[in-house]
């Protein structure tokens, strides 16, 4: 039996194209990207991703022969694998984000730990929410969909969206603001609704100053309204979850 180049290639191409968007969006995903993974299980278990979607996504080209055509596609099929990933990391930092906006705002910027997923120490609030948005993630089936989502993808080819489906990519980066804001909303409205109470006493009652009552009943309020808020903040994590995988979309189909 003999085995030819082309032959060769096209097995090749079964493997590597899957294999390499699977090996990008094992850099941005936020279950994936997680550097509590060690990098060894992060290997296996995109080889084991690539080696099913060998089987399951059919009429993939050959893999190039040509070292410039390798390099180009390898860059790119890895780029447009860490966009999926993207995606689902902004949904998850704009909820973080909420955190640190109500945690600023009720006096507790100053409370900082050193977490491992960051390089530098971040508010308590942010690491709190982080971890409440990842939950969310997860209870959502967020590692499902991002694997479908990287699955269908190769219905397109392998090839990219044009300038339009990018331009909707970047709009989604307006969402840790927008969406931060938004779930934060609650707790912004009791900081104010507070300070305004506390001012308006220590007019009429100068002992009842800010530093007395006025951080303590702020802090206490705001953490009380931000743990009610949380059970409430299921439609609009799922609205986030949309616009991002509606935008992976627009990237993926043009």
């Amino acid at each position: 039996m003999v085995v030819t180049q082309p032959e060769i290639l096209a097995w090749l191409g079964h493997f590597l194209w899957p294999f390499l968007r699977v090996t990008g969006l094992f850099l941005t995903a936020p279950l994936y990207g997680s550097p509590l993974i060690p990098s060894q299980v992060k290997a296996v278990l995109a080889a084991m991703y690539a080696t099913a979607l060998a089987f399951w996504v059919p009429n993939l080209p050959p893999f190039p022969g040509d070292p410039a055509t390798v390099i180009y596609q390898g860059v790119l099929q890895i780029s447009l694998g860490a966009v999926i990933g993207l995606s689902a990391q902004i949904v998850v930092f704009a909820i973080a984000g909420a955190g640190e906006i109500a945690g600023l705002s009720i006096g507790l910027g100053f409370a900082e730990l050193q977490f491992r997923e960051a390089t530098t120490a971040t508010p308590v609030l942010y690491d709190i929410m982080f971890w409440a948005g990842m939950m969310g993630f997860f209870a959502a089936g967020g590692p499902v969909w991002l694997f479908a989502a990287l699955a269908h993808s190769f219905q397109a080819g392998i090839g990219i969206g044009g300038d339009v489906s990018w331009h909707a990519l970047l709009l989604l980066g307006g969402i840790v603001f927008s969406g931060a804001v938004s779930l934060a909303m609650p707790v912004l409205a009791v900081a104010l609704s507070v300070n305004i109470t506390v001012g308006l006493l220590s007019i009429f009652a100068p002992q009842l100053n800010v530093l007395t009552i006025g951080f303590p009943l702020l802090i206490l309020a705001g953490l009380w309204m931000l743990a009610a808020s949380t059970f409430y903040a299921g439609p609009d994590f799922l609205a986030l979850m949309r616009a991002g995988l509606n935008a992976t979309a627009a990237v993926l189909h043009g």
